[in-house]
């Protein structure tokens, strides 16, 4: 906000300071910060017993401006109740018209109907009705029309009643307003006033006329008797203003006469002072008041409306001819909303008695409009061309399928579907069977033209679809969901990717209310699923997960294809069949799922599982949720062997002897993927092989492991010093390095407890590695594979890994791998884990450049 203080109009310099730190805030969660401490800081400005008045006007302006920038709902309107107190007596006291003003918009702004302090508002309305001041009483009325409420009725309707015969304009406007808005809590005070309003009908003030015609049609509603007498009275005011149409009060009171004559209706003698004025406004280009008069020749009766253009000798559609020959899109949009207000006997040459009034170019000019950019114009001529002969549609439907091009891609092949979906929603007429029955045609023939477009999920069609079904009337839903799921069901039916989208999320949003048995509609999905895309079976489980809660029992059949399914796709899709499996059989947890679900639409209910599967993680302890995730122990001990491991020879045997001694060199280890605690954790029958005495064949093999373990530390003199100093971890011996020592490349490395482990005298390399590259040096990214798969495609890389669990130290709850590629050109670096609760994983990491970027494409590929 650049405006001085001196030009902004504020009360005070902490108003300044407050508009200015709110409007300059870099984020709303900023700029509420501000109001929350001002809201706080004016509480305690007004507990002070002796605050002023001027003070009590500056707070409430202060308030009001913070009720109005608020923007989150962290304070909501009763949060303002603690000011209320102030403004009833501000009302009251106030000394000064504005200062009344600000204690009466308080008040009506954030005062609840049924709040206690409404009643002391009561007085000082009374009072102020009955002043003398007729700012005083524009003030009171003005609060009555804001804010009414049926207390207030019994206390000033009287005084309201006198003031419809005020000298001032202003105050009879006012006084017909709040009877109108008072009327909704006491319908009497309307029926009383019937004579007045009639009479303020004809006041010679334009604004009195207006209020007057608000209260004439809420009477003309609630009041039988008085209809004729209204109905008269608008028709006979239309009559007097259409002579002073140049003056612009009176042109703002004629769109209201013509709005509401709509609803209490137009006399036949007055059709052809409209169809003046239609012909008058188009040549002044007064389009708000031409459109006006066309919207109401759409209720007039077609034998009258014929009668009076043969009067006339001109028909309406021909004064507004010009504007199809605009090239203004505005203009052409109100030449097809002025069209299609009218009846096509009365223009297009259906009616032998009267000709057409459009020539054959400007009727081709229209067919043109159908391949408009602009969608609100193509309906438009849809429906007006419908309405005038329906073959023009159908012909113009038949043509576009047979010259769909073959080789559109998916954005011209959108474009072209929507625009022949609009068609077929004109065609359907409110006729939800015949809709649905189009829809599997439209999309049978589309794909018919070309394989391809059935492998498209076309989600404009998608959406187009779904909105037009939810807008549509109850029974038209039900007839067009219900004749999709049959053709779901008919195996002979074939389905492309956008129908096996659109199906299911009608399945779902009206299950339970169709007439096609739910087994069914699974039996039909199911038999769907091995030939959909993988969002598209993700869709359709969801949906078959929702379906299988209005089963007694799932089908045998449909369990046995979700089972095959699964073990057949990777991740994902395996977690969604093992989900339905488990789910399906689970009728209360799934009925539990489907009651906090918002609405019953697809995307609701996937919502209210996703949830419920968090509530359900984060109710287990947190030891189980990070075993599930990224434990070592659990996760690597999956993993496969390494590659290169050998049968020939048995892995030779430990004795205490010899563990002593590998521990004096370092700490023993596991290999590729088993963790240091795994050897904890071991079998019995594994226990007892390792309690088996040395032989001297033993012997000889521990011995040429330690041998190549020497001879594997003089190859990491070149490693950084960081990395040397690495602590406890899981080593994992890389290919390259077995094949330059082919003495040993017999022995299982990685099932060695003889190797010792050169990083075990400090644990603390992980941290000051990662500090040791710069943080403009790292990448970060999200990788929807699980850590188990990461870990494999690491070791693809034939580097050496160093893991360090999540539980130790540093990054806590985060998976540590040091990656090694054995030389410079390779590079080294650290690279961490963390686990979502969907079993994906957070990467981030440091290291050379070389080897972020191997490591980067590795993980992306996995998305």
């Amino acid at each position: 906000m650049d405006v001085p203080f001196v030009s902004s109009g504020a009360l005070s310099r902490a108003h300044y300071a407050l508009v200015k730190n709110v409007e300059s805030a870099p984020s709303p969660s900023i700029a509420d910060s501000y109001i929350f401490k001002e809201v706080e800081s004016i509480r305690s400005r007004l507990r002070h017993p002796h605050i002023s008045i001027k003070e009590t006007k500056e707070c409430l302006i202060i308030l009001l401006y913070c009720s109005m920038s608020i923007s989150s709902h962290a304070l909501p309107t009763p949060s303002f109740d603690f000011a209320l107190p102030q403004a009833v007596n501000l009302a009251e006291a106030g000394k000064k018209i504005h200062e009344k003003q600000i204690g009466y918009l308080f008040c009506a702004e954030l005062m609840s109907p049924t709040h206690e302090l409404r009643l002391m508002l009561v007085n000082t309305l009374r009072k102020d009705l009955e002043s003398s001041s007729t700012s005083l009483i524009c003030l009171a009325l003005d609060n009555l029309i804001t804010s009414p409420s049926e207390d207030v009725v019994p206390a000033v309707q009287s005084r309201v009643y006198d003031l419809l015969s005020s000298q001032s304009s202003h105050v009879r406007r006012r006084a017909m307003l709040a009877c109108s808005a008072l009327s909704h809590h006491e319908p009497d005070l309307l029926r009383r006033i019937g004579a007045t309003v009639l009479k303020r009908l004809a006041d010679p003030h334009p604004v009195v006329v207006g209020a007057a015609l608000t209260a004439a049609l809420l009477i003309f509603k609630i009041h039988e008797p008085a209809r004729p007498d209204i109905r008269e009275a608008v028709n006979n005011l239309l009559q007097q203003l259409w002579p002073n149409k140049h003056e612009q009060s009176v042109r703002c009171i004629l769109l209201q006469v013509l709005q509401i004559l709509r609803t209490v209706g137009l006399h036949p003698p007055s059709l052809e002072l409209l169809l003046q004025i239609i012909r008058t406004t188009s040549q002044s280009l007064d389009h708000p008041v031409m459109f006006a008069a066309f919207l109401l020749l759409s209720d007039t009766d077609i034998q009258d409306l014929r009668s009076a253009i043969k009067s006339e000798s001109l028909s309406p559609v021909a004064n507004i001819r010009h504007l199809l020959t605009s090239r203004s899109v505005n203009d052409q949009h109100i030449f097809l909303s002025c069209l299609s207000c009218l009846n096509p006997e009365v223009w297009a040459g259906t009616n032998a008695d009267i000709p057409a009034v459009l020539d054959e170019w400007e009727v081709g000019r229209v067919m043109e409009l159908l391949d408009s950019s602009d969608i609100g114009i193509r309906r438009k001529t849809l429906g007006i061309l419908n309405s005038a002969d329906a073959n023009i549609v159908n012909s113009y439907y038949s043509q576009s399928l047979q010259t769909l091009p073959n080789d559109l891609n998916l954005s011209g092949l959108s474009e072209y579907t929507t625009r022949l979906l609009e068609v077929a929603e004109i065609q359907s007429d409110g006729d939800g069977e015949l809709y649905a029955r189009q829809l599997v045609d439209l999309f049978a023939r589309m794909e018919a033209r070309s394989p391809r477009y059935a492998q498209f999920v076309v989600e404009n069609a998608v959406e187009m679809v779904l909105l037009h079904m939810r807008n549509a009337a109850t029974s038209f839903q039900i007839g067009c969901a219900t004749t999709l799921v049959t053709s779901l069901t008919n195996p002979e039916t074939f389905l492309g990717q956008t129908m096996m989208v659109i199906m299911p999320a009608l399945a779902t949003e009206y299950s339970g209310k169709l007439a096609v048995p739910p087994p069914d509609v699974l039996r039909g999905l199911s038999s769907r699923l091995h030939l959909c895309s993988l969002a598209v079976q993700d869709a359709c489980l969801l949906a078959m997960l929702r379906i299988s809660a209005e089963c007694e029992q799932v089908p045998s059949e449909v369990l046995i294809r979700i089972r095959d399914l699964g073990d057949q796709s990777r991740r994902h899709i395996r977690k969604r069949c093992e989900e339905f499996t488990s789910l399906a059989a689970q009728k209360a947890v799934l009925a539990m799922i489907i009651q906090s679900s918002q609405s019953s639409s697809l995307p609701d209910f996937v919502d209210a599982l996703r949830n419920y599967q968090l509530s359900a993680s984060k109710s287990k302890p947190t030891h189980d949720r990070l075993r599930d995730a990224s434990s070592p122990s659990s996760s690597h001990a999956s993993l496969p062997g390494n590659k290169l491991r050998y049968t020939a020879y048995e892995a030779p045997q430990p004795t205490p002897r010899l563990r002593n001694r590998a521990s004096s060199g370092g700490s023993s280890h596991s290999g590729s993927r088993a963790s240091s605690q795994l050897s904890g954790n071991m079998t019995g029958k594994a226990m007892e092989e390792l309690s088996r005495t040395v032989t001297a064949g033993d012997l000889a093999l521990a011995a040429a492991a330690e041998e190549f373990e020497l001879s594997s530390r003089a190859s990491e003199k070149h490693t950084p010093a960081s990395l040397v100093d690495a602590g406890e971890h899981h080593r994992v011996i890389s290919a390259e390095g077995l094949a330059q020592n082919p003495a040993p490349d017999l022995i299982a490395f990685n099932d060695s407890p003889f190797i010792s482990d050169p990083y075990a005298d400090n644990p603390n390399v992980v941290e000051p590695m990662w500090n040791s590259f710069k943080e403009s040096s790292g990448a970060r990214g999200w990788c929807d594979a699980s850590v188990e798969e990461v870990i494999k495609r690491l070791d693809s890389m034939e580097d050496t890994l160093e893991i360090i669990p999540v539980e130790e130290t540093p990054f806590i709850g985060e998976l540590k791998v040091l990656v090694n590629g054995g030389d410079a050109a390779r590079g080294v670096g650290v690279l961490r884990l963390r686990v979502s609760e969907d079993g994906s994983c957070l990467w981030r990491m440091r290291g050379d450049a070389g080897l972020q970027i191997r490591v980067k494409r590795l993980l992306s590929g996995l998305e």
